[in-house]
């Protein structure tokens, strides 16, 4: 089912942006910045099982959610983007400041997939749901963004 297989990917996603912030985290020499961002990768877990819940009640109701065959492709890149990051990272092919804006760039990705979501959603449970993610999603960004310019009030 094609519903819930994107909803796999939306979970798989909020994992890989968990694992992208841990990453990061491990690369930062500032204290309290690492501490952040490890906080953030534990709110994307959270994410993850309000993604999970989601999932099972589509199970029950598969019909309340529709999802256009484009926007379920848009999810295997937004993946895609992502491991792709957290391998840089990984690999040092990006530092720091160019880790942090690739994040809150996939963030603002995900914000707005999240935001339309809740016009496909049929169900106000779901609704909700979409909205909060899409909530979290931009408290992130601004998080990112106060991240950076406390490490770099000259550049963020």
């Amino acid at each position: 089912m094609e519903i819930l297989e994107a909803f796999n990917t939306m979970v798989q996603l909020e994992k890989s942006m968990s694992e992208c912030y841990k990453e990061i985290s491990r690369i930062c020499p500032d204290e309290q910045v690492s501490k952040e961002l490890m906080t953030l990768s534990q709110e994307e877990l959270v994410h993850m099982n309000l993604l999970g819940t989601g999932k099972n009640y589509l199970n029950a109701a598969p019909d309340l959610f529709s999802l256009k065959s484009e926007r379920i492709a848009e999810l295997g890149l937004m993946q895609n983007r992502m491991v792709g990051l957290i391998n840089d990272i990984h690999d040092k092919k990006k530092g720091l400041i160019e880790a942090l804006k690739d994040a809150a760039d996939i963030e603002r990705v995900l914000q707005q997939f999240h935001l339309n979501g809740i016009a496909e959603v049929k169900d106000v449970s779901l609704r909700k749901l979409f909205e909060t993610l899409s909530l979290g999603d931009k408290e992130h960004i601004g998080r990112l963004f106060g991240v950076l310019k406390s490490l770099y009030p000259t550049n963020g």
